[in-house]
């Protein structure tokens, strides 16, 4: 993963500049400037616009009884949209524009939540981790459960700790 953002970091820039030397010596250095300030300043417009718009259609879903999965996830394509369109360059703008277009951006959030959705379903069953601290005759205790195993996997495994507050002796947590 570090890989793939020291290239990212490295070569987003570079082409960046290419493209901008290259849009310069057709257009001229000014017009060039000007066209990056000016996607800059439409792109924040434009990201503020349909920010709101998505958090009303949020406060909507909210009050119907309904997760917002779809407008919270389009929410965060939002604000990456508008991200690439404060970076200066014209294939991070044209990417952001492209976050920004209702459609794209619709089924961009549908393709990630299904795409969720399934990879919990894969590994549902895997691995529950638990943590709590409950108060007992002889003081507080924290309990820490892992439950572990496949679903088909019998019987399930149960790792447990427990760390007492108040004194050094150990306890075993209760099943339940």
């Amino acid at each position: 993963m570090f890989k793939v953002f020291f290239l990212l970091f490295l070569l987003v820039p570079l082409i960046e500049l290419y493209v901008l030397i290259e849009v310069g010596s057709e257009i001229g250095a000014l017009p060039t400037i000007l066209l990056t300030i000016l996607t800059a300043i439409v792109g924040a417009a434009l990201m503020r616009h349909q920010g709101v718009a998505t958090l009303q259609k949020a406060q909507n879903s909210l009050a119907q009884g309904q997760v917002p999965a779809t407008e919270m996830m389009e929410g965060m394509l939002i604000f990456l949209g508008g991200l690439f369109l404060l970076i200066p360059g014209l294939i991070t703008d044209a990417l952001g524009f492209l976050l920004l277009i209702p459609p794209i951006r619709h089924a961009l959030a549908n393709k990630i939540i299904a795409q969720r959705q399934a990879e919990y379903a894969r590994y549902k069953g895997q691995v529950y981790e638990a943590e709590w601290t409950e108060q007992t005759e002889d003081g507080i205790r924290h309990v820490h459960v892992i439950q572990s195993g496949s679903p088909k996997a019998e019987p399930d495994v149960i790792e447990g700790e427990v760390l007492d507050d108040d004194s050094g002796s150990d306890k075993k947590p209760r099943p339940k």
